[in-house]
């Protein structure tokens, strides 16, 4: 099959400039610590998203010990500065800690986090008091329509080489993440491994993981657009195309599993906890599994404890940024 690099991606209408210059300036208020956009007449201080508009810039998270802070998303440099389609990324920064959370509801439309706003030497040690086990959770998923969560097409992603770029852009700090942290496993293995991506996109993830030790990293490739699965032919030893639902490989051949779907505007919340079982069942015993993405992993600790794993880290930090990476292992 042969990928047409110019007609197969519709890249969708640019941002609103409007919106665009909205959304900086809420960021630079964030940094400065000014919360006026967010105070109510009543004198709360309230961020509060519509459902079907950008409730997945929302996160919670609780420090060891027991405080539960509120975080708000602000527009992604990478859409900014390389016209990246979308609005978020996957990073989060000390400034888009705003505050202790004081209530969390929601309605059939909206989502609403009532927070206690901190000042800058607050909310700067609240950022650096994350661990690797602080979970950062995005509890409201994107919706389409009202009630549907928004998800990708049915027959997958469509590709080009422009889409391919724009993709290895927004995970190139997760593909360098990756390496760093199981360089030391996997770069010095003397026998055969297998690396499973069971919606392997363009292949480049995948393939830039082999690369710590290409002799004895085996890929294995799956995605359900045929389109991906031409593009990352070129990229994998093995691609195939297919649900994840039914994965590819023999059950427990899996030393790691590199999971970057089960997210949110790709596949829906109860999808997500269908498929995650099956996937556990690829693992061997001791086998890893890594959920990781561009969007909010849908998934939380008790559900990968439910289906048997053992979670070793929900957090990645580097440098000045922070974004969720689980690292979860079967057995043990």
């Amino acid at each position: 099959m042969t990928v047409d690099t110019e007609l197969t991606w519709d890249r969708g209408a640019p941002l609103d400039p409007e919106f665009v210059d909205t959304e900086a300036k809420a960021k630079a208020e964030l940094i400065r610590g000014d919360f006026t956009r967010w105070e109510q007449p009543g004198g709360a201080f309230v961020l509060r998203e519509e459902l079907t508009g950008h409730p997945e810039r929302l996160f919670l998270f609780r420090l060891p010990d027991g405080r539960s802070y509120a975080g708000c998303k602000t527009i992604s440099d990478l859409v900014v500065d390389h016209d990246m389609p979308g609005v978020f990324c996957s990073k989060v920064f000390w400034f888009n800690v705003v505050g202790l959370v004081d209530t969390v509801r929601t309605s059939d439309s909206d989502a609403r986090i009532v927070f206690l706003p901190l000042d800058e030497d607050a909310r700067r040690a609240a950022f650096d008091a994350i661990t690797p086990t602080t979970e950062i959770v995005h509890p409201f998923a994107k919706q389409r329509d009202p009630g549907k969560e928004k998800t990708s097409p049915a027959d997958g992603w469509k590709v080009s080489a422009e889409r391919a770029e724009f993709l290895g852009i927004g995970e190139e700090h997760i593909r360098r993440y990756t390496r760093e942290l199981f360089a030391e496993r996997f770069a010095g293995l003397t026998e055969d491994v297998l690396a499973y991506d069971p919606a392997c996109s363009t292949g480049r993830f995948l393939a830039d993981f082999a690369s710590l030790n290409p002799k004895h990293i085996r890929t294995v490739g799956q995605d359900l657009s045929k389109d991906m699965v031409s593009f990352a032919s070129a990229h994998l030893e093995q691609v195939h195309h297919g649900d994840a639902m039914h994965p590819a490989v023999t059950p427990g051949s899996v030393d790691i599993l590199f999971s970057r779907f089960l997210n949110s505007e790709v596949v829906s919340t109860a999808v997500a906890r269908q498929i995650l079982p099956k996937l556990v069942t690829t693992l061997r015993p001791g086998g890893v599994l890594v959920l990781l993405g561009h969007s909010p992993v849908l998934l939380d600790v008790p559900d990968l404890l439910d289906a048997g794993l053992r979670v070793l880290r929900t957090t990645a930090r580097s440098g000045d940024h922070l974004f969720q990476y689980y690292v979860c292992e079967l057995g043990g």
